[in-house]
């Protein structure tokens, strides 16, 4: 057998099941929490970030093209386990590292992810770029959790970059790999939800406050030129990308409804 034939029997028994739990993950964090909106629509009806809702047609290209993402991921996964596997790239299998190494690993990427991701979306936000990459992503001006891989293939290239470059620069075990891109999609589908899923409070708390929510990304879908960041609110606060009214947005839709109770309470005999 020649190291061709080799690779390819590598490929055929690794490939589908690296697909198999990339689409497994998009489809249960976007199915679940699409599926959480839909049954209490009445109840979060007011803290819908924008009145307009994402027709039938927005929410069968979101799917095609979150599916052609899963697919160029599954290629990109297996290219990182090929690159470690022949000692290229830096993930590691074997005894589970310590809680403390595996959070150190964990925190460690998510901060290079944030870095990454603001600066290349930054980037896709040229005029050049963004019609290559960046546009069809932009067409789900009220996006839905089923948005969040909807990119066209140039981008979902670069977005896949991470875990490569990742690999390349840290080591990292397996498990890490796994909690990292289970972290990424999560967190991408609660910035698609178009509704506002955090507690009135968080913006109060400095700590919480570099945390991005749904509200700070949905105004980059409306608007464009502001909150290129993903997990985190720093690099927009330090660069002075944040969009001026994301606080009183904010704290607009968690407080509607306590406003109105109490307004209620206060016409009351």
């Amino acid at each position: 057998m020649t190291s061709f034939d080799a690779f390819l029997q590598v490929f055929a028994t690794a490939w589908p099941v690296i697909l198999a739990i990339d689409l497994s993950r998009y489809l249960v964090a976007a199915g679940v929490l699409a599926f959480i909106l839909a049954v209490f629509q009445r109840t979060l009806a007011h803290r819908r970030i924008q009145p307009r809702r994402a027709t039938a047609a927005d929410l069968r290209r979101e799917i095609t093209f979150s599916l052609l993402t899963v697919l160029i991921f599954s290629l990109v996964g297996f290219g990182v386990f090929a690159g470690s596997r022949y000692g290229i790239l830096h993930v590691y299998r074997g005894d589970l590292p310590t809680p403390g190494r595996l959070l150190l690993e964990i925190s460690t990427i998510v901060v290079l992810h944030d870095a990454y991701f603001y600066w290349t979306h930054r980037a896709m936000h040229h005029r050049w770029l963004f019609r290559r990459f960046h546009r069809l992503h932009h067409l789900s001006r009220t996006p839905s959790p089923w948005a969040a891989y909807a990119f066209a293939p140039l981008e979902a290239i670069v977005e896949a970059g991470i875990l490569p470059f990742a690999a390349l620069l840290l080591p990292m075990h397996e498990l890490t790999v796994l909690i990292f891109v289970t972290h990424m999609i999560v967190r991408n589908v609660i910035g698609h939800a178009g509704i506002e899923l955090f507690p009135h409070w968080w913006l109060r708390v400095p700590l919480l406050r570099a945390l991005t929510t749904t509200t700070h990304h949905d105004l980059h879908h409306a608007h464009g030129r502001y909150n290129y960041g993903l997990y985190f609110t720093w690099w927009d606060r330090w660069l002075g990308t944040t969009h001026p009214q994301y606080q009183q947005r904010f704290e607009a839709l968690t407080q509607r409804r306590t406003i109105a109770r109490f307004q209620e309470g206060q016409t009351k005999p």
